[in-house]
């Protein structure tokens, strides 16, 4: 295969997966405006998601398979594939966690809810969002320095699961909301987070496609750096 066409495919890759985040982003809009509004028949429109970002993942990554089987890659080829599945694996549980969540707003229309309680909720849904959209962007123009700056936003994320987590376990005085809904509260909390950590995952991977390493061994050179700068 020449060089070029398989670099083309490459850049096909590359465009199929950000067409993916797109879908992704798409979905966890929704999922955000669903919270806010209360508004079941939004969350109902991402039902089923999961099987079809399965099977878009499962494309992705057979993609990868034949791409390596038809021609040997050299070591920044290879590390762009293993970048690409990565990244897809992401996605793929990010649209699947943002299905659970439509799941419960749907299964929960009409109960009670502790209004605190919500208002942590929804506001650690439109911060994972964001940390996931800045993640998937981060990825798309391969910014390693703002990489670097993502594990900061989702430390917000932390601090509000560690806050509705308290709000669940101690709800106020003659509140606290449904049974249910309390239930489902918790398992969106921990949801979430998680679609807050694969954006943070997603934006480091463009630290491991520009320069072949961990985000957390790029993290720690960048960090001594300062230091020995700052000594001198």
């Amino acid at each position: 295969m020449p060089r070029e066409t398989f670099q083309q495919e490459l850049d096909g890759l590359i465009s199929d997966v950000l067409d993916f985040g797109g879908e992704v982003k798409n979905s966890l809009e929704n999922m955000v405006r669903a919270m806010e509004g209360r508004d079941a028949g939004a969350a109902r429109q991402e039902l089923g998601v999961d099987i079809r970002y399965k099977t878009w993942g499962i494309d992705i990554e057979r993609e990868c398979m034949i791409l390596q089987a038809r021609q040997a890659p050299v070591a920044r080829d290879l590390r762009l594939l293993y970048t690409v599945q990565s990244v897809t694996n992401h996605l793929v549980r990010s649209g699947t966690l943002c299905e659970h969540i439509c799941h419960a707003i749907v299964d929960t229309e009409g109960s009670e809810r502790d209004e605190d309680l919500e208002t942590a909720l929804v506001e650690m849904a439109r911060t994972a969002r964001n940390v996931f959209n800045e993640g998937l962007d981060v990825f798309e123009n391969r910014d390693i320095e703002r990489a670097r700056d993502l594990q900061a936003k989702d430390d917000k994320v932390d601090l509000l699961y560690s806050e509705a987590m308290n709000l669940i376990a101690n709800p106020s005085e003659g509140g606290g909301g449904a049974p249910e809904w309390r239930m489902r509260a918790a398992l969106m909390v921990h949801y979430l987070e998680r679609i807050s950590d694969h954006g943070v995952d997603i934006g480091g991977s463009a630290v491991f496609l520009v320069t072949g390493q961990r985000i957390e061994d790029a993290m720690q050179q960048y960090l001594d750096r300062n230091v020995d700068q700052d000594g001198g």
